[in-house]
């Protein structure tokens, strides 16, 4: 760049500026750059009207572009199934939300560190305003996530619709997987079905509604299409009932905690609770007791009731223990053999009776030393076949 008489030249243009700052803003633009590659690819400048078309036309066959591929996508869309359409939706949204988090990041970490004293002469830390690009991006997650959720709600209204429309209703005297069987009550149709499917009602005796507890478990097939077993959910009635015929999954769950309380409203077990008492007992009124006869009570054969670490040592030798402790009663340990007196002077002198003092790390160590000997005198061998025939001159012995 020259300066003659207040005169500011570019040289890659050839334009001519009156002022220092209409150059500087000139060399900041997209002209200048694009006249600044001509230059170093030894091509002449073009003027700016040239460039601005040049420029305008990029521009239509870009978004002539981008219209195009918007077109192959819904076109790509139409083909997809509904649950590929969504999948993509969502990739694309998480890819969104993976960019946003992206700059958010680098604008933190670009403006991290700068502080400034401020006029109380306090430390401020310098904040960076969020670019445009980083606003597009987070209005567009936004409408997307409002999108979605206004799809998963439609979605969900007309799935509870078309189970409205294909609900199949079995009265509780027939077999829902039998067509054509049909019985008085529900114990026959409880009967069948575990004659037949194999179907066990737990917990038989304390169940006070059968026919709410098969109603249930109709209304749990026929409407929500739903496996009592394995809680899979097909797409029609048909298909559950091939479903749980196929697998043989007719049977009610009442394992865990979850499977109890899902069916307890059918049963009572009110009757667990009542406290059975003797004839004779005053009706369940309390009756004064005398300590010593309670002390006479429990001394039996001269022995007392106490507890130790272990339970609770009845007088009979009986040890009542807690149920954590249930894995140590279980084992059957061997009993110790009582000897005597002749028996123990004896085995006493057998000396191959006596238990040895074994130290486990220096027999660790002798067999790492014995197995670094071996391989050393393995690699020995090997190399010593391997150079056995490097000699300078062949002699027959025979010839000698």
């Amino acid at each position: 760049m020259e300066t003659r008489s207040n005169i500011f030249t570019c040289n890659s243009c050839q334009i001519q500026f009156s002022l220092s700052e209409d150059q500087r803003n000139h060399m900041k633009g997209e002209w200048h750059r694009y006249n600044l590659k001509r230059r170093v690819a030894q091509l002449p400048p073009i003027d700016e009207e040239l460039f601005t078309s040049k420029v305008a036309v990029l521009d239509k066959k870009k978004e002539e572009e981008e219209r195009d591929s918007k077109l192959a996508d819904d076109l790509g869309n139409l083909q997809l199934s509904a649950k590929q359409l969504r999948k993509k939706q969502r990739e694309e949204l998480l890819e969104k939300k993976r960019k946003l988090l992206e700059l958010a990041k680098n604008r933190l970490v670009s403006n991290g560190g700068r502080v400034k004293m401020g006029e109380d002469g306090k430390i401020i830390v310098e904040k960076k305003e969020p670019t445009v690009e980083e606003q597009k991006l987070k209005e567009e997650v936004k409408e997307a996530i409002i999108k979605e959720d206004k799809e998963n709600q439609v979605d969900e209204e007309a799935l509870i619709k078309e189970k409205l429309a294909n609900k199949v209703e079995v009265p509780v005297t027939k077999c829902i997987f039998c067509k054509d069987e049909s019985f008085e009550n529900v114990e026959g149709t409880f009967e069948h079905l575990f004659k037949k499917h194999g179907m066990y009602v737990p917990e038989r005796k304390y169940l006070q509604n059968p026919e709410g507890l098969l109603s249930y478990l109709y209304e749990k097939i026929g409407f929500g299409n739903v496996c009592l077993s394995c809680n899979f959910q097909g797409r029609n009635f048909q298909s559950i009932i091939q479903h749980m015929l196929s697998k043989n999954h007719i049977k009610i769950p009442y394992e865990n905690e979850d499977q109890k309380l899902e069916i307890s409203d059918f049963y009572d077990f009110s009757k667990t609770y009542e406290v059975e008492y003797e004839e004779g007992a005053n009706d369940g009124e309390w009756e004064d007791v005398d300590e010593e006869e309670l002390e006479e009570d429990d001394d039996i054969e001269g022995e007392k009731l106490y507890a130790s670490d272990y339970g609770l040592h009845l007088p009979n030798g009986v040890v009542l223990g807690h149920r954590s402790l249930v894995k140590y009663y279980k084992q059957n340990l061997k009993p110790e053999k009582e000897w005597s007196e002749g028996q123990g002077t004896v085995m006493a002198a057998e000396t191959r009776k006596f238990v040895n003092t074994i130290d486990s790390k220096a027999i660790a160590q002798q067999k790492r030393v014995w197995n670094r000997e071996n391989k050393s005198r393995d690699r020995d061998d090997r190399r010593a076949q391997k150079f056995i025939n490097w000699q300078p001159h062949y002699r027959d012995e025979l010839l000698q």
